[in-house]
Order: C-alpha cells, then structure tokens, then sequence
C-alpha cells in the first residue's frame, strides 16, 4: 500500500462529492446567484477532493509513524533478547497485535514482512521497501542505517532505539506545536465562514442590495475577483499554520 496517497472508498466519493456540491452550490448563491454557476462543480470536486486526500494521507502517516516507532521499539526489544533481525520483525508482530487491532496499517505491514521473509526476502529489502511507500522520514533514514548496519556489524539494537527515541520526540514536538496553534486553526476556520455568512446576511436582511453585482458583466467580474482574493488568503493563512517538524 502507497501511503504517500489516499485511495477513496465509495462511501466517501459519495460524503465527499455531496460535500463539494453543497461548497458549489453556496458559492453559486453568494458570489454569482446563478444556476449557471454549477457548471463550475467538475472543478470544484477537483480541488476538494484533492484537499480530502491531502488531509486524510497525511491523518493516516501521522498514525502510522507513531505505530512504526512502536514497531521499532518491539524489534529493539526481540534483538536484546538474542533474535536474529529476522525473528524480530516476526516478534515485533506478535507484540503489536496486542496493542493495536488486526486492521492497524503496522499489523498489517509487518504481517505482510513475514510473507515476504518466508519468500527468503531480505530486511533491508523490507525496510527499504516500506520507507519508500510509507513517506515516513524516520523510517527512511532507519532503512539506510539499518542497512549499512547490518552490513558492517554495527550496534542494530541501539540503531533501533535511538530511531523509537527520534520518533517519540517527533511526535511530542508536533502535539505540543498542534496544541499551541489549535486557537489559531479555529480562528482562522471562522475568517473562512465569515464572507459567506456576511453575504448570505445582506442577501436575507437587506433584499436586493446585492442586485448590482449579479446578472451583468461588471457584476461577475468584481465577484470572480472578490473570489480570487478570499481563495488567495484562505491558502496563505493554510501556509502560515502548516509547520514541519
């Protein structure tokens, strides 16, 4: 599995495309008042699927590297006790399936290292193979040290701990920076409404004040520009917030 990307089942094509409709249609009624301005959907579904898989892509690798650091940590654990690398990755296993479900993407992964191991596949390649799918940066660079390692007789069991101690302090790191900006993220999901309700306001308060800048050419033109503004600054406010840790 590709974890750089997110594959969308039915049911969500069908929450996500209603949900891109009903985006369409309150921009059609605010910005255009227009049937018309529904032919824009197409583009509209595009964008917001887009932004759906981003989201749920990088949901789903947030939760995959903690649970790799886990893995890492298990392996680290099976190597102390005297198992060969091999064993370990099947140990790793049997002690995560303790604490996650038989569904988690590490059960299933490492479940998956075990078909392949009995298919005389080598760890390097397993790990290898995984960095490359998952877009984790901590399980690529465990892979390359892993590699030379294993090659060189390095010290595997502290390589392992060192990688489980990288990531616990990542993950920490983002809970705290995600804890100070949670105020700001909501902040700026009200600017984003903000627009919308003002319109939807004067529109249902005040009939026929916004009646100048609908049904002509100039009208369009002020409105599409008032869109590329408002869609200009919900993306740099997105920027300003996203942090790499």
């Amino acid at each position: 599995m590709d974890y750089r990307s997110w594959h969308f089942s039915w049911r969500e094509r069908i929450r996500y495309g209603l949900e891109a409709l009903a985006l369409t249609g309150i921009v059609a009624f605010c910005f255009y008042n227009s049937f018309w301005a529904l032919l824009g959907f197409p583009l509209t579904a595009f964008w917001y699927f887009r932004e759906k898989g981003e989201q749920l892509a990088e949901k789903r690798r947030k939760q995959l590297q903690l649970q790799f650091g886990d893995a890492v940590q298990g392996m680290a654990a099976a190597l102390a006790a005297g198992y060969s690398s091999e064993n370990a990755v099947r140990e790793a296993g049997k002690d995560l399936r303790l604490l996650y479900p038989e569904n988690a993407d590490i059960v299933q992964e490492l479940a998956a290292m075990q078909r392949k191991l009995d298919a005389n596949q080598t760890v390097e390649e397993l790990f290898r193979d995984f960095a490359f799918r998952s877009g984790l940066e901590e399980a690529e660079t465990f892979s390359e040290i892993f590699s030379v390692g294993k090659r060189s007789g390095g010290d595997l069991i502290e390589i392992m701990k060192d990688t489980a101690r990288t990531i616990s302090q990542t993950v920490d790191t983002e809970r705290q920076v995600a804890s100070v900006l949670a105020s700001r993220r909501y902040e700026q999901k009200i600017m984003n409404v903000i627009p919308f309700a003002m319109v939807i306001y004067l529109r249902l308060g005040c009939p026929g004040f916004l009646d100048p800048v609908y049904g002509n050419a100039a009208g369009i033109a002020v409105m599409t520009m008032c869109l590329v503004l408002y869609l200009a600054a919900w993306y740099l406010g997105k920027k300003m917030l996203q942090i790499e840790i």
